[in-house]
């Protein structure tokens, strides 16, 4: 029989415990092919984003966050691990596993949130792995609409995916339904039918990913918004605002009604999770954070002739190139109580970084044997200016046919930005501060600076070792030619 002291302090216990506020639930709005300047709130002057700009105004606003790469598979690898994707690449290449692009044995931060007693859901794109490596085999336990297809085959009703590839529970509809509606009706189901404990929801919608592919309507309004303002209606292959950059072709002017029209349809999503969450009593205990995978479609290679979704000016090129409208992504992130309204951050976040964020949010155990590279920018939301490690980016991949970019490796400490071209003899050196465009290479001017940070790419190549032969002896041939040139 207890005695009456150790009743006492039982119940005393048990109303600590009880007092204590719930973990709060998680909203990752994750947009595929999602510049930084395609929101209102990034300086858009076309594209309408009520909700997303209301979320900025009730949350943070990021201007430095990148993605982990600037293509869709690997800047995944990055989001769901807290590993550089070249780190999981190269892992899988030494265990032989080559089965899923994001291997079983990672822990994912749905695997670690429900672990810490989250409900977790996963609606949409996935593209990580095939049958037994979708996001119900990585920490999920709902899974909606998801498979490893890099897009659907078209955003109408019945929605087959890229060539023929299944899709875990795919959603329903009726001929005429759009595909980011139906998602999102999915969205606010799970909302409603979960709201009682801590959940993670991410919903990782293939828009704006191509093909582009809008609702007659709202298309037709942003062709009109165009004619009136006496901005050419593009997204043609031959809009006249194209030019020519050293890669390739590249749209300058934001004129695509059909892309504008699928901006505002997945702004609309956001809105109808957002007035989910308030319906559901929840909104003050709930954290949503948006991103995408990478950069717009703004470039294609000069031999092709597709018609290109948008432009990330005055950021250079976009999706698949390691120049910044390639890598550099919004960010916004609402935390009620948490997060004051309406502020800014100039922090520097990577994709690898919103893992252990999302654990800190959570109150969660960190796991820094997992996401090794990620670095929690939880300071950042509570109002801290600080300067993040520098970030790391080997960009294997190589599509001149396609968005016209070449391989390359480049690390960003601060406000400079250095980039080794693997393809090219050509190293070159920005100053983001000064020129976020990246015109001006300052290579020659600051000789002792390049060599630095060519030193920390190697230096960080080795620690990680999955740089081909070629990008390593290129490295080091630059960095013993500027050991020479000093």
């Amino acid at each position: 029989m207890l005695k009456p002291i150790v009743i006492a302090a039982l119940v005393v216990l048990s109303n600590v415990a009880s007092s204590q506020p719930p973990a709060p639930n998680i909203v990752l709005f994750f947009v595929d092919d999602f510049g930084q300047h395609d929101l209102t709130c990034y300086g858009s002057a076309l594209y309408e984003t009520p909700q997303m700009d209301e979320l900025a105004a009730q949350g943070m606003r990021f201007t430095h966050a990148y993605a982990a790469y600037p293509r869709c598979v690997p800047s995944r690898q990055g989001l769901l691990s807290g590993k550089y994707p070249s780190r999981i690449e190269n892992e899988s290449i030494r265990s032989g596993n080559h089965e899923h692009h994001l291997p079983l044995s990672e822990v994912t931060f749905g695997e670690a949130l429900q672990e810490h007693g989250y409900r977790t859901c996963y609606i949409g794109k996935w593209h990580l792995g095939k049958d037994g490596g979708g996001p119900g085999d990585q920490g999920f336990e709902t899974v909606i609409h998801s498979g490893s297809a890099g897009a659907t085959h078209s955003y109408f009703y019945p929605f087959p995916t890229e060539k023929g590839l299944t899709v875990v529970n795919p959603v329903d509809g009726k001929p005429g339904d759009y595909l980011t509606d139906r998602l999102t009706d999915k969205a606010v189901e799970y909302i409603q039918e979960n709201h009682d404990a801590p959940f993670l929801l991410v919903m990782a919608h293939y828009a704006v990913h191509t093909p582009l592919e809008a609702p007659e309507d709202t298309t037709q309004k942003y062709r009109k918004k165009l004619r009136q303002s006496g901005l050419a209606v593009g997204g043609k292959r031959d809009d006249p605002d194209l030019v020519i950059d050293r890669q390739g072709t590249v749209k300058t002017v934001q004129n695509n009604p059909t892309y504008a029209a699928m901006v505002e349809r997945t702004d609309d999503s956001l809105g109808r999770i957002v007035n989910a969450i308030r319906t559901a009593g929840i909104e003050n205990n709930t954290a949503i954070i948006l991103t995408s995978d990478h950069g717009g479609l703004s470039t294609r290679g000069v031999d092709n002739h597709r018609a290109l979704a948008t432009s990330n000016m005055p950021l250079r090129q976009g999706k698949g190139s390691i120049f910044e409208g390639g890598t550099r992504v919004p960010l916004i992130v609402k935390w009620p109580g948490k997060v004051r309204p309406g502020t800014t951050s100039e922090v520097q976040v990577n994709g690898t970084d919103h893992y252990p964020t999302l654990l800190d949010i959570a109150g969660a155990t960190p796991r820094p044997e997992q996401h090794v590279d990620g670095r929690s920018y939880l300071r950042a939301l509570q109002g801290e200016s600080y300067q993040r490690e520098p970030m790391f980016w080997y960009k294997w991949q190589a599509r001149p046919d396609s968005t016209g970019d070449t391989r390359a490796l480049s690390i960003i400490d601060g406000r400079y930005k250095l980039i080794q071209w693997i393809d090219e003899d050509l190293v070159e050196l920005f100053d983001l501060d000064e020129d976020v465009g990246e015109q001006v290479n300052l290579a020659d001017k600051q000789p002792q600076r390049v060599q630095s940070m060519l030193a920390a790419l190697l230096q960080t190549e080795q620690q990680i070792g999955n740089l081909r032969s070629k990008g390593k002896k290129e490295l080091e041939r630059r960095l013993q030619k500027t050991k020479r040139d000093r």
